[in-house]
């Protein structure tokens, strides 16, 4: 199965053996043994000594992915070990609901790979060529070991194009509802399987939204900005809270309006850009206790940065009078390209433009599920600074 071998330049190889998975175009000495693009290759330092093996793919910026750095067989056996290593972590810090991160990518050991088990459903995306080319031995190893009642594919994200893939949606395996019922925390909610962001959920900010219905007193205002389909709003409803929810996707909208009867809950939903929103609502004299803005992923690539710096800087610039005395404003990030200074330097620059003394409570990442791989910097992506006027 594996098709030749890469060898990496002196120097260079230090970051691999200490956990980095990932292999630059200019990290790269030689290839030999002609191997194909997604084909699996030995990784060698300039002795030719062995460093791991990888997935190999010449078009990609990252031409190796290192999936072991042990010399062993890449077959359902390995997938086999990893997948009980990921359930068995998974197991000890997840609680409380039945939707969950199963496979991190990297974080797992698994480089290109993410699956999102929903209840009875896994859904799951191939980022990678060469993991898309192992299929034969991660699929099987899925449906036995979990056991779903189906797997659907939701791999529609940019960045295969890099990969030389197209973009996929479909049915892997058994069947698949266009909506899938799940639990968190005791409230109940619908993920979409046909469209939707990220895998149809907001897994990773689980705990994040478990600290909001924490803080929150009941009588209290609270504004979900980029709601999607409600849950920030509605742990805030259940808390007591008056919950309003803005959104540019009348579906996601229309879906919160569903998990809020579900629920039992009253919330307020508003279709519209949050962008256009906030400066209106600040001129209608519209006032409120806490703040979530949650916005999408705006840059995907180190060139886009800046823009997602503006972003932060007029979301909170324009959200700071919305507040009450003493009010509270959660501002979240899931792009890895703006770092956690890069989003304190925007809040901070916003807040001085008002002239409003900003106090920071408290930083948050990403659910435990979705690992943060240290030595591998990618995998911390998403970022939330609790600030209070």
């Amino acid at each position: 199965m594996i098709e030749g071998a890469v060898r990496i330049i002196g120097g260079r190889e230090k970051k691999l053996q200490h956990g980095y998975p990932w292999v630059q175009r200019g990290e790269i000495s030689e290839v030999t043994g002609a191997p194909t693009p997604g084909a699996l290759v030995r990784v060698l330092n300039f002795r030719g000594e062995f460093l791991g093996i990888g997935m190999y793919n010449p078009q990609s910026r990252f031409p190796v992915r290192i999936l072991s750095v042990c010399d062993e067989p890449i077959d359902q056996a390995f997938f086999e070990k990893r997948l009980e290593n990921a359930l068995r972590y998974r197991a000890r810090v997840v609680s409380d609901t039945n939707a969950m991160r199963v496979v991190f990518s990297e974080s797992d050991g698994l480089p290109g790979l993410i699956v999102d088990q929903y209840a009875d459903y896994l859904v799951v995306q191939v980022r990678a060529l060469g993991m898309e080319r192992l299929r034969e031995l991660w699929l099987p190893v899925l449906i036995e070991r979990l056991e779903p009642k189906g797997i659907i594919e939701r791999s529609e994200m940019a960045g295969r194009a890099e990969e030389g893939l197209e973009p996929f949606a479909g049915v892997l395996y058994g069947d698949a509802p266009d909506l899938i019922e799940i639990e968190e925390s005791g409230l109940e909610f619908l993920v979409p399987t046909d469209a939707g962001r990220k895998t149809g959920f907001y897994l990773d900010q689980r705990e994040n939204r478990r600290r909001l219905a924490q803080l929150v007193r009941p009588g209290e205002r609270v504004l979900d900005l980029f709601c999607y389909t409600g849950a920030f709003a509605l742990y805030a409803a259940r808390a007591g809270a008056y919950a309003v929810g803005v959104d540019i996707l009348p579906d996601a909208i229309d879906l919160a309006e569903v998990h809020a009867r579900r629920n039992r809950l009253e919330a307020h939903w508003i279709v519209e850009n949050a962008f256009d929103w906030l400066p209106k609502a600040a001129e209608q004299g519209a006032k409120f206790d806490w703040i979530v803005l949650d916005p999408p992923a705006i840059a995907k690539r180190q060139d886009q940065k800046d823009s997602l710096r503006w972003a932060i800087w007029k979301l909170v610039y324009h959200a700071l009078p919305l507040l009450n005395e003493g009010g509270h404003i959660a501002v979240c990030s899931c792009a890895y390209q703006l770092g956690l200074n890069d989003m304190l330097d925007a809040v901070r620059l916003a807040a001085t433009d008002r002239n409003q003394p900003l106090f920071l409570e408290a930083i948050t990442f990403q659910a435990p599920d979705h690992p943060y791989l240290m030595q591998f910097p990618e995998s911390l992506y998403l970022k939330c600074l609790w600030v209070r006027i």
